[in-house]
């Protein structure tokens, strides 16, 4: 085998993040009886995502993210002053309760699990709610290790994140290839510290950022086919 390990994202990678996020959003603004419009959930959708990218630069940490997103958001478009860290909690506990795969997870973690490849997690994000969702998901014993940034105390694509995942598991970087949809956190970080990823581009985006992962797929069963070859053969 030309890799012993693959890391795994979670958020649109093993689960929708999208459908994740539309249920929670739904759950919070009907909990408080506010109107909630598709061009609002689009908007909180762009301005969550911009949080995230400044929080992956290090312009921000995970407490002003947590802080700023719904104190922000809320008073913008519905004209009221919230307490933005208690809604972000109350966001995040119906975020923690949806756990819809993407389409070929399940197959393609039994087939590599049969192929003996030691199967990892490394995620930005909160230690109790994505091993929860994982376990709800069903797949949570799928994985040997589960890293987040909560645990590591810091985000991808910093490069002390990846020294504390290979701190804790016995594979290393040249044994490893990293399986995400992030660019600016996964590919990245990835290739910041030195070892192989395969961009999961399902949502078939640009890549601006001159990165290069060794492999993009749209699919789980393209990335089947690439176990299948062992990594040996280009896609077609």
């Amino acid at each position: 085998m030309r890799y012993k390990q693959i890391i795994f994202d979670v958020d649109d990678t093993l689960i929708d993040f999208a459908a994740t996020e539309s249920f929670a959003l739904h759950s919070l603004f009907k909990a408080h009886h506010w109107q909630l419009t598709d061009e609002m959930q689009r908007d909180y959708h762009a301005y969550n995502q911009g949080l995230w990218r400044r929080l992956e630069q290090g312009k921000i940490n995970y407490d002003q993210l947590s802080r700023m997103a719904f104190t922000n958001f809320i008073k913008e478009n519905l004209g009221i002053a919230v307490d933005g860290l208690a809604i972000m909690n109350e966001y995040r506990s119906y975020f923690g309760e949806s756990y819809k795969l993407l389409p070929g997870v399940m197959d393609t973690l039994r087939y590599a699990r049969k192929q003996n490849y030691c199967l990892t997690v490394l995620s930005n994000g909160e230690t109790f709610m994505q091993r929860h969702r994982l376990e709800l998901a069903g797949i949570k014993d799928y994985f040997s290790l589960i890293v987040t940034s909560e645990e590591a105390g810091f985000s991808k694509p910093d490069t002390r994140i990846f020294d504390y995942f290979f701190a804790h598991t016995n594979i290393g970087p040249a044994d490893t290839v990293f399986f995400g949809d992030g660019l600016q956190s996964d590919i990245l970080g990835a290739e910041k510290y030195g070892f192989d990823s395969i961009w999961y581009n399902h949502r078939r985006r640009k890549n601006k950022m001159n990165l290069h992962p060794l492999y993009e797929v749209t699919t789980y069963p393209q990335f089947v086919t690439l176990l299948k070859s062992d990594f040996q053969k280009q896609l077609q």
